[in-house]
């Protein structure tokens, strides 16, 4: 072999070696895809959930009228599933209400839906004569959301927004005797301010 050949040999040799070096090193400085590119992820806090009666109405029960009736429960107040307090980049209310419905039991009323503003009929089994009130509610939840979109590479979050939504499940109704004592947290006890 001359040397001439042999130089090229060699030359050639560190060239494909210096390109194969410097493969391996582009490809890690790539960003990893942590995401699918659009996904929309949102994070909550503040979350809460109580009883808010929307019809409600005070009754005298006497000895001898103990027994099932119905009783007309009276428009008190408008539960509305919505959002309010948004910055950032806006996110559809029909988005935030399915996100935040993930993390409160019952299945939540769609976005802008509201309850009944007109009167409802409530039947009950008055068992013991004394003074009644006869209500209809909802069991509203709330929270504070922070969210934010997979870009279109998958390598991070960003398009941030922020607000507060409410939206309302489980309807109860009943009577509640001004004389008992509800459990905290139940539909009878929100109700007992109306006697």
């Amino acid at each position: 072999m001359s040397k001439r050949f042999l130089s090229t040999v060699v030359a050639t040799g560190v060239a494909a070696a210096s390109f194969v070096a410097l493969g391996p090193a582009g490809a890690a400085s790539a960003a990893p895809v942590i995401c699918e590119p659009g996904y929309k992820s949102a994070t909550w806090s503040s979350l809460k959930s109580g009883w808010v009666i929307t019809h409600a109405k005070q009754i005298n029960i006497p000895k001898s009228g103990t027994g099932s009736y119905t009783k007309t429960a009276t428009y008190r107040k408008t539960v509305t599933s919505g959002r309010e307090g948004t910055a950032g980049v806006s996110y559809s209310g029909n988005w935030v209400i399915s996100s935040l419905d993930v993390h409160v039991s019952g299945t939540l009323s769609k976005f802008k839906e509201k309850t009944k503003e007109k009167s409802e009929s409530v039947t009950f089994n008055f068992n013991k004569p004394g003074v009644y009130v006869v209500f209809s509610g909802v069991k509203q939840a709330s929270g504070h959301y922070k969210a934010r979109t997979c870009n279109s590479r998958g390598t991070g979050f960003g398009k941030t927004g922020w607000g507060k939504a409410r939206s309302w499940s489980i309807q109860a109704e009943g009577a509640v005797k001004c004389t008992e004592k509800p459990k905290k947290g139940t539909a009878k006890k929100a109700a007992k301010s109306y006697c």
